[in-house]
């Protein structure tokens, strides 16, 4: 999860170095005070207080009550990153750095302030040091090489022996296991901010702590085996429907409340794994199978093998996939647990099948869009919500691109078909879903595209068919032709593409027997046929959209046409 979002550092960055502040303000006037200045150097930059940087930085990490060492590390880096990007005409006051003496007998919360500080100076140091060099130690920082820099002239030996006593002192306490991570966690952080590492625990200790994990997740696990029992043999014994959904609502009400907890236990046994560099399996213990298999069943629908094929329900609805998926990814534990697990060869099968059935409901949806034309909108909003849905599951399950091919075939046909079907009034609200298409079907080159722009040059001439029965005089036809064409051209890009291909098909080239062109309007409407060539052969009109070459070919043709008929218009 990200503490320190770009934008939030970017607007501090803005604000501390005065960029887009109106110049009444800087200078002042009808009765607006100045904003304070900075002091400034020898050569009229503007002094920019590290301490405010210091200050801005500890205070959004105490907004989180817990961040794992790496990622303060990371969040360091970030904030430096941005500070240094583009950077104006600007310097930094120089700051004494703390001694060891400062920070060595500090409790872990001042003495990891402390070194930040210390670490943030030594950095804006080396911009101030390379101000106009572009150097890439500054651009690019190497937050190891900075931390080192910041520890130079001191020994932090004394310091790192006091963290360590603090830790062994925390850990002979009996408490939760989950108490002991933030102590951890600090003197993990604490070792690294002063150029050092924590040493690998005892294996007494770490045993007495996985112990007691592992006896909570057991419990857990044990109550959570007994009640997806108890839901399924509510479900093989669904008589009384009235007592059914009374019995169902208080086995899920359990159940969620009981996976909300192996969220929570999940969540810590990640943190202390990423400390410690263990792995989930060793913080859970034998329970890992179990838990799988009961994950596994209750998301995915994996039924045990004790249980009879007689007692096991057919296959999940769809509303039940939908809701199971959305109950999954608000627990963002038990999904890691689950991507995990479903990375197993062994266990692809449950993954491939969800997403066989969320990538038919997509289709299926597509399909339906052009069949119910009175729930049109209702049913594009249903497909917004599917791609939701499946983007989403994609993200959260890391599913492999390699994966259900022809599922995603079935979805884009479905999609190209679509937008043949949709009229150029409606194509927009359409198109937009094209990026979101391309994303679920991991068609990086928008492979797509080259369909979608066939079905616009086949479905642009239809439009014009359907225009042409009217039977409306040529200059009255024009901006209608332009309306409908430029519909198409604007999703096409380039639009000068689009209508050199039009011209090509439909005007230019000879006609062919039951293939759409121009020429079949000449029976049929005329007038009509004369309107398209009057819109083609418009230079003003068309001089950005077309070579000359073709506005030239179109206006003999308009000629020939009018020669013919003896008409003038």
């Amino acid at each position: 999860m990200k503490i320190l979002h770009e934008n939030r550092i970017h607007t501090f960055r803005d604000s501390l170095y005065a960029i887009g502040m109106p110049e009444i303000m800087r200078q002042g006037g009808d009765g607006l005070a100045p904003v304070k200045k900075y002091p400034e150097d020898e050569r009229g930059y503007p002094l920019i207080p590290i301490k405010r940087v210091t200050r801005f930085f500890l205070e959004e990490m105490d907004k989180n009550p817990f961040v794992l060492s790496d990622q303060y590390i990371q969040e360091l880096y970030t904030l430096f990153k941005i500070m240094v990007e583009d950077l104006p005409a600007v310097s930094f006051d120089p700051e004494a750095s703390f001694s060891q003496e400062d920070i060595q007998d500090a409790d872990n919360k001042t003495t990891i302030e402390l070194l930040t500080t210390n670490v943030i100076i030594t950095f804006f140091h080396q911009v101030k040091a390379n101000l106009g060099n572009n150097d890439d130690s500054v651009v690019n920082p190497d937050m190891q090489s900075i931390v080192k820099k910041s520890t130079a002239g001191r020994d932090y030996k004394r310091l790192v022996s006091n963290t360590l006593k603090r830790l062994i002192f925390s850990m002979a306490r009996d408490k939760p296991w989950f108490d002991y991570i933030k102590d951890i966690n600090d003197a993990d952080l604490i070792c690294r901010l002063a150029g050092a590492k924590l040493p690998s625990m005892e294996k007494t200790t770490l045993g007495s702590i996985t112990g007691k994990a592992q006896k909570e997740i057991s419990g857990y696990n044990d109550l959570f085996t007994k009640l997806l029992y108890a839901r399924a043999q509510t479900v093989a014994g669904q008589e009384n429907k009235k007592e059914f959904f009374k019995s169902m609502a208080k086995l899920d009400a359990a159940i969620y409340g009981l996976i909300k907890k192996i969220d929570r236990f999940l969540d810590m046994a990640y943190r202390l794994c990423q400390i410690l560099g263990l792995s989930s399996g060793s913080i859970i213990g034998d329970t890992f199978s179990k838990l799988r298999q009961n994950v596994l069943w209750l998301f995915f629908d994996v039924w045990p093998q004790k249980i009879e094929q007689g007692q096991m329900p057919e296959k999940m609805a769809v509303s039940t996939l939908r809701f199971r998926m959305n109950l999954l990814f608000n627990l963002p534990h038990i999904t890691r647990f689950c991507r995990e697990v479903t990375r197993d060869p062994a266990f692809h099968a449950p993954v491939n099948d969800l997403f066989h059935v969320m990538y038919r409901d997509l289709a299926d949806k597509i399909n339906r869009v052009s069949m119910e034309e009175g729930n049109r909108s209702r049913i594009l909003e249903r497909v917004g919500m599917r791609l939701s849905e499946l983007q989403r599951a994609i993200e959260h399950l890391d599913m492999d691109e390699s994966r259900l091919g022809a599922e995603k075939k079935d979805v884009k046909s479905a999609y190209v078909a679509l937008t043949l079907k949709t009229g150029f009034e409606s194509l927009e609200e359409v198109l937009n879903f094209c990026d979101r298409i391309c994303d679920v079907t991991h068609d990086k080159d928008r492979d797509i595209m080259s369909s979608i722009r066939s079905a616009f040059m086949e479905k642009s001439f239809l439009t014009l068919e359907e225009y042409a029965l009217k039977k409306v005089p040529p200059k009255d036809a024009i901006p209608e032709i332009s309306r409908r064409l430029h519909a198409f051209a604007v999703h096409y890009r380039p639009q000068r593409e689009f209508y050199r291909i039009f011209v090509d098909t439909y005007l230019i080239s000879s006609p062919r027997p039951r293939q759409p062109h121009y020429t079949q309007f000449l029976m049929s409407n005329r007038h009509f046929a004369q309107a398209m060539l009057m819109f083609f052969a418009d230079s003003k009109a068309m001089k950005n959209f077309l070579p000359d070459s073709y506005i030239d070919k179109a206006a003999r043709l308009l000629a020939d046409l009018l020669e013919k008929t003896g008409d003038s218009e």
